[in-house]
């Protein structure tokens, strides 16, 4: 029997456009076990700040609504006892992305970071991520510890 590992594949980043301060790494990640993706960073040379997102009722390659934060949701004025207005978000046909503290990763199943799901976001770059440029991203595992991969940037 094959000693079961940690499996990283199709490690890549999209290209940015000049002027943007956001870019996305995507990968295929395969645990032998129950895990979960903790954490994700690259080099302060690359970018300012690293999060785990997820994208919520995403179009695909529309980057333009990122600045819902959650605390904007207490905003809306709900009358005491309405919780009926809590899936509010569930209603725009916008792209939201959030921030998530962690993605489950079921033992031996393939969970795909890709443009409209789960990615690793790039936040405060330093330079535009431009096609052939390799990025070195440190993933943080609950359990495996820390990967380090490369990430290709390509155009997306």
């Amino acid at each position: 029997e094959a000693a079961a590992e940690l499996l990283l594949e199709d490690v890549w980043a999209r290209q940015s456009p000049m002027g943007t301060t956001m870019g996305a790494i995507y990968l295929n990640i395969t645990s032998p076990e129950d895990d979960q993706l903790v954490a994700a960073s690259v080099p302060t040379e690359v970018a300012g700040d690293t999060q785990i997102h997820e994208t919520v009722m995403a179009e695909e390659g529309d980057m333009s609504s990122t600045t819902m934060a959650e605390g904007d949701m207490s905003s809306t004025t709900m009358a005491e006892g309405d919780m009926s207005s809590t899936t509010m978000a569930g209603d725009m046909e916008t792209m939201t992305m959030r921030e998530v503290d962690s993605i489950e990763l079921p033992a031996g199943e393939m969970v795909e970071l890709k443009p409209g799901g789960y990615h690793v976001m790039l936040i405060d770059l330093v330079a535009p991520l431009e096609v052939g440029d390799e990025i070195e991203l440190t993933l943080t595992f609950e359990k495996a510890g820390d990967r380090t991969v490369t990430a290709e940037v390509r155009e997306g």
